[in-house]
């Protein structure tokens, strides 16, 4: 047998070629580079300074039917993982605090790209990446010393600004901010084909006036404050912005944060935007798994629109009237729009608000379906209806339309009371609740479905608190009138949220008013003749060192404890189990249970000047409580919309975690509504489902041409899980 020898020189050289091998394996698979999978892009982000930990790394695709985006945040080492894509070609880039957004690289799942972050020149180039609310907090709102406002020959500040927390309150929540950003570059800037003007209090004039809300609401409302006093504000803060004024770096993500995953799809066109959008039932978020998600579009269209995620495609369906003579919306232009001229882009007659899901996957939206003084008979007096005999109702803004996929058809539910903000309870009928109008208004959807009769199936009850102390409904006195200690009295208020708890199925309402209040309502044995209310005020004025006030969303915890985002920048809580004075008779107006109470100030800057009456320049318009870890953070979590943040705000354990939407900035949503698609598919099968609510799409990143999107949130173990 003849023996083969190698040389040393030989085996030096295979051996250098098999280390070569296998440190090129352990550096793809178990060194800096994260391991991926075929359907993964993963990589390290580096700078001139080394790894960029805590910065996005954005995978976007043309090749899907519709337009979509897969964000990630890189780990403390600078690598990230972009998990489960479609097939198709990716752009991918980095975009983070302190920088500009890198050069974008084609690439496609299955692949290592390993990117180069590019740092920021100087820091307002830095700062065109920051979020809305960073921007807005440099608005300074005129000195406490200055209120209650003198009016036109005094001041110029409105007699009915009676604090500077009702101004601040009026330039976020009551005014600008629940219909668009506040903050973002197309409001910090005065846009050159806005027209040339003398000054920026006379661009300001004009641009207020611009559009179809120009034409309706948006130009009325500086009379609230004193139009000339304002009008300055707003001038002094872009000509501030214009002359180089920048604010400062909001920290990256840490921690927790680095988890979220958020994929962002195109749906609708360019002059629709949406108020709500729904992907599951609230109760039981394993309904519709996988399924189509559901949004609407209040004055923009009379569409509802349809997203497959799964096929990554998106249809529109037409929302039905009783009344085919009912006419759009009145919409006029106040002055040329700088993006649409004099064109009309909105031309809705339906409406369409808010909506819900039920147990059987149907879609249930609050619409218009005819005009709101065609009342059915038995809504109004002389009605043998229980409701209406007690209290008969002459209008109604907004009905119900419900769409069943399974049949593609839909029913219409025509109701006495107006709808807008709407939830189901937790009980055998499925009982479905909104309030309008002053009263609070229900359907026994087992009683629909099994009689098809909205009459039976129906019924309302005014808010009436136990002021004379005897635990039943009595003759009452009208809102208006003192507390008589021998009777009840009516309370007028209009849900702006409404959440039913799912421990006693007690219903919760708020009043968007200054300062604000909760309302509890229990139906009793005998609705509505036997329904109670009680009210409790957000304690305005008598938290110290806190100046907390006006709620808008609310929804109910797990506990029976209430859950409301506050104009003040704060999410507050309120647990009636915490409550001293008694709750009912003359006293029990309002005040009895400051107690109940707990505040935590949002995320983010503050306004300018002398300690604001305000938390955060932020505004939160809704919020909703995870009780059933559809996101991945625990259950009873409760989570609130950052609408000048870019974010979601999860209140995780007492500390806040900003899951925040980096691209296309200009994330501003109205709802959240959780989903899990498959409980033993750990995060994968969790999500969160939101959708662009501003009204004015073209103000998102991108421009004029831009659409509107449909977000989900998925939360990881860890920044690399995949």
């Amino acid at each position: 047998m003849k023996r083969r020898t190698l040389s040393l020189g030989v085996l030096g050289l295979a051996l250098a070629a098999f280390l070569a091998v296998s440190m090129t394996r352990t550096t793809a698979q178990g060194g800096n580079t994260p391991r991926i999978d075929s359907d993964d892009i993963g990589g390290v982000v580096t700078s001139t300074k080394g790894p960029e930990a805590g910065v996005w790394v954005i995978a976007e695709t043309t090749d899907l039917p519709t337009k979509m985006a897969r964000i990630v945040v890189t780990d403390d080492r600078g690598r990230y993982v972009v998990p489960d894509l479609p097939k198709g070609n990716y752009n991918v880039w980095v975009r983070g605090y302190g920088l500009v957004d890198s050069a974008k690289t084609m690439s496609a799942p299955g692949r290592t790209v390993n990117l180069t972050a590019t740092l920021a020149p100087n820091p307002r180039a830095a700062a065109e990446y920051y979020p809305a609310n960073y921007w807005y907090a440099l608005v300074q709102p005129p000195d406490k010393s200055e209120f209650p406002g003198t009016g036109e020959k005094g001041n110029g500040i409105s007699e009915a600004m009676r604090s500077q927390a009702v101004w601040i309150n009026n330039i976020k929540t009551s005014t600008c901010t629940p219909c668009h950003q506040m903050g973002n570059k197309a409001t910090r800037e005065l846009p050159q084909n806005l027209g040339k003007f003398g000054n920026s209090v006379e661009a300001w004039n004009h641009r207020l006036q611009a559009g179809i809300d120009g034409g309706a609401g948006m130009y009325a409302n500086t009379n609230r404050f004193g139009r000339d006093r304002v009008l300055k504000m707003f001038a002094d803060w872009t000509d501030r912005v214009a002359g180089g004024e920048f604010p400062q770096a909001p920290p990256r993500p840490q921690g927790v944060e680095r988890n979220f995953v958020v994929t962002v799809w195109d749906w609708a066109t360019d002059r629709e935007y949406f108020h709500d959008a729904v992907a599951s039932d609230k109760r039981n978020p394993t309904v519709n798994a996988n399924g189509l998600v559901y949004g609407v579009h209040e004055n923009s269209s009379d569409n509802m629109t349809i997203l497959d995620p799964m096929q990554h495609k998106f249809t529109q369906v037409k929302i039905p009237v009783l009344d085919e003579k009912l006419q759009p919306q009145p919409a006029k232009i106040g002055v040329p729009s700088p993006y649409w001229g004099e064109e009309v882009y909105w031309t809705s007659r339906v409406i369409g608000h808010s909506n819900v899901m039920d147990q059987k996957g149907r879609t249930w939206n609050t619409t218009r379906t005819r005009a709101p003084s065609a009342q059915p008979a038995f809504c109004k007096d002389g009605s043998t209806h229980p409701s209406a005999k007690l209290f008969p109702l002459n209008n109604s803004g907004r009905q119900y339309t419900v769409y069943d996929p399974a049949t593609k058809q839909w029913a219409i539910v025509d109701t006495c009371f107006g709808t807008f903000h709407l939830n189901f309870a937790h009980d055998a009928n499925n009982t479905i609740w909104s309030g309008n109008g002053g009263v609070v208004g229900w359907v026994n959807t087992k009683v629909l479905d099994e009689t098809r009769d909205p009459q039976k199936a129906q019924g309302w009850a005014p808010l009436i608190l136990d002021t004379n102390g005897n635990g039943k409904q009595d003759a009452w006195v009208e809102p208006d009138a003192a507390v008589d200690p021998a009777k009840d009295k009516r309370i007028d208020t209009s849900f702006y949220a409404i959440a039913v708890s799912p421990v006693d199925n007690v219903i919760w309402g708020d009043a968007n008013e200054m300062p604000g209040a909760i309302v509890r309502v229990s139906l009793g044995s005998n609705p509505p003749t036997t329904t109670l209310a009680e009210i409790y005020e957000v304690p305005y004025g008598q938290v110290p060192g806190q100046h907390v006030y006006q709620p808008r969303g609310l929804d109910v915890d797990a506990n029976g404890v209430v859950w409301t985002v506050l104009a003040s920048g704060h999410y507050a809580s309120f647990d009636r189990r915490k409550c001293k004075a008694p709750l009912n008779g003359p006293n029990a107006t309002g005040k009895q249970c400051k107690e109940g109470w707990s505040f935590y100030t949002v995320p983010g800057p503050n306004f300018k000047g002398a300690s604001p009456e305000s938390g955060a320049a932020d505004s939160n318009y809704y919020n909703w409580v995870d009780k059933y870890d559809s996101l991945g953070a625990g259950k009873n979590v409760p989570i609130a919309t950052g609408n000048l943040s870019d974010a979601l705000l999860v209140l995780q354990n007492g500390k806040w975690a900003v899951a925040r939407v980096p691209y296309p900035i200009g994330f501003f949503v109205k709802q959240i509504d959780g989903r899990i698609d498959d409980p033993r598919a750990g995060w994968k099968g969790r999500g969160l489902w939101t959708t662009s609510a501003n009204r004015t799409p073209w103000h998102i990143e991108g421009g004029k041409g831009t659409l509107p999107k449909v977000y989900k949130f998925q939360m990881r173990p860890d920044p690399l899980a995949h």
